[in-house]
């Protein structure tokens, strides 16, 4: 998580000088620093090089309405709580400021014990309901079960979710080379900042145009394996949750890694043992297909049903024969007919008891 603690930052987009004055002690009994903007489009692009806890606006702010402004900043830095700053005259506006998504409102002129309520109570609820995403995002990622591809699709939606991201992803190595594997389709500054984390082994930031590309690692048993991308509106924010989603990612990616050696390992054992039924039948094989063929030729002088019944036998032979062929194959790499299916469906079955503490299917006593 974040490195020491860094106090809570409030934005003030107000013209009036009185308000700010009187805002700033109060803000500051709190502790809770305070940042002045006089114009909307200056508070909006502030948004996109630092990040704020909680923003007090004016409702009227010349040409711009206030409410306009929250838009454009939640837009900017989604969940952001912003409280109004209500004058008396205009109360009756506090209802629709609420319905369209004010966390609260401060009566103007400013009573002092009145922001440091209003104020706490913003902060906190804003706190609440990061921590409730996350935890939200963490509890599926580590809850969720199935193939590889399922659990990182998962870990993907819940780093889009812990973040406020737009998009995620999960890379991993195939083929040497780095590649989106969960997730969503990566934008160019994506691919590159998790190039970038995968390369330094540890987080990277990249920015621009008012967005922020963040990337952690994945590591397994201290080596790169891949890395855990987003993208999101505004300046960098604290990679912590992306740091525990991605051992999330790597312990999946290190039991799919385990699985497949073993797939290897046991396939490997059923096919020498294949092979060594097939040279044990090879002999007597040839041995039998040459005495078909001595006694068809013999039959053949005779004619009649005797023929008939040597010429089946000589087809069984090659059928057998075959077979035997298609399990020598196997150990080039080349069955791919029914004994390969016997074969994979042979593995699974080994898989599947191995992972079941030695009870086998349904079908099993």
């Amino acid at each position: 998580m974040s490195q020491g603690f860094t106090p809570p930052a409030a934005l003030l987009v107000e013209g009036d000088s009185r308000v700010q004055e009187t805002l700033r002690p109060a803000l500051e009994a709190l502790g809770v620093s305070m940042t002045v903007e006089h114009r909307p489009d200056a508070a909006v692009a502030l948004l996109a090089r630092r990040r704020f806890d909680v923003a007090l606006l004016a409702l009227d702010l010349g040409s711009t309405d206030g409410l306009a402004l929250m838009r454009a900043l939640q837009a900017r830095c989604p969940g952001l709580p912003v409280l109004f700053l209500v004058p008396e005259g205009a109360r009756d506006r506090v209802a629709r400021a609420i319905r369209e998504g004010a966390a609260d409102c401060v009566g103007t002129p400013i009573v002092p014990e009145e922001v440091g309520v209003r104020v706490s109570a913003a902060l906190a609820a804003g706190r609440a309901a990061r921590d409730r995403a996350l935890l939200e995002a963490l509890r599926t990622a580590l809850l969720v079960s199935g193939p590889a591809a399922t659990v990182l699709a998962r870990v993907a939606d819940a780093a889009r979710a812990a973040m406020g991201a737009d998009v995620a992803a999960v890379f991993a190595f195939e083929d040497g080379r780095l590649a989106r594997v969960a997730g969503d389709d990566a934008p160019e500054p994506l691919a590159a900042v998790a190039e970038e984390a995968v390369a330094k082994g540890a987080p990277a930031v990249r920015t621009g145009e008012g967005r922020t590309a963040l990337s952690v690692p994945v590591l397994i048993q201290g080596a790169t394996s891949g890395a855990l991308a987003v993208e999101l509106p505004g300046p960098p924010a604290d990679a912590g949750p992306l740091t525990l989603l991605a051992a999330r990612a790597a312990l999946v990616m290190a039991e799919e890694r385990s699985g497949s050696r073993l797939r290897g390992a046991v396939g490997a054992s059923l096919g020498r043992l294949a092979i060594q039924i097939a040279h044990e039948l090879n002999n007597p094989l040839g041995g039998l297909k040459l005495y078909t063929s001595l006694l068809e030729r013999s039959l053949a002088q005779e004619g009649g049903r005797g023929l008939e019944l040597a010429r089946k036998v000589a087809r069984a032979v090659d059928e057998l024969a075959a077979r035997v062929a298609e399990i020598r194959a196997y150990e080039r790499g080349g069955a791919a007919g029914p004994l390969g299916q016997l074969i994979e469906s042979c593995v699974d079955e080994c898989l599947a008891r191995g992972t079941s503490g030695g009870r086998g299917g349904e079908g099993d006593a």
